[in-house]
């Protein structure tokens, strides 16, 4: 096999194999610490942590049925006010149950959504899609990254829309105002 190498090249390749054989018996005399791993953060789970300190959060419980029809039934649980400090944001979180009363997937959405009065209809995050017979745990988010947001004193008022998720059809629409 190494017949027609010389003598240099074999005594090169030999010195070669000791040093590969004695750096990797080197590795395998480290000593590692074992940590208990119930106790370690990530770095997103620390992040979120310090940022949960730094942010107040209020919330209004409401449980008020805002839609009973053929196709829904959604229920306004809770409005929950947020305030970041450390990044300087603000927000609002809508909190729904849904039912889906239909055997078809649909989509519930939120328009012309408007605090005390103000339109944010520009801030709103909100479109549930719900499988058939099924329910659903529903989020509208109300942010605004450029300025603050309108104080929620008096109401939050919105058309909630109820779509057929295959033909974009608009099912439902129900008019909803939530007094504080």
């Amino acid at each position: 096999m190494l017949g027609g190498i010389g003598i240099y090249e074999k005594i090169l390749i030999l010195l070669m194999s000791l040093f590969v054989v004695a750096s990797l018996a080197a590795c395998g005399d480290e000593v590692t610490e074992e940590k208990d791993i119930n106790s370690v953060n990530t770095d997103e789970e620390n992040a979120n942590e310090e940022n949960d300190e730094e942010a107040e959060s209020e919330t209004k419980e409401v449980a008020e049925v805002v839609a009973d029809d053929n196709y829904i039934k959604a229920t306004l649980v809770s409005v929950e006010h947020k305030v970041d400090e450390l990044f300087d944001e603000e927000k609002y979180t809508i909190n729904f149950d849904l039912e889906n009363k239909t055997s078809d997937k649909l989509t519930v959405q939120a328009r012309d959504v408007s605090i005390d009065g103000t339109m944010v209809d520009d801030m709103v995050f909100f479109s549930e899609d719900i499988a058939g017979d099924k329910k659903a745990n529903g989020k509208m988010d109300i942010e605004n990254y450029e300025g603050a947001l309108p104080e929620m004193k008096e109401d939050i008022e919105f058309t909630l829309i109820i779509v057929d998720d295959e033909t974009y059809e608009t099912l439902a629409e129900h008019d909803v105002k939530v007094d504080f």
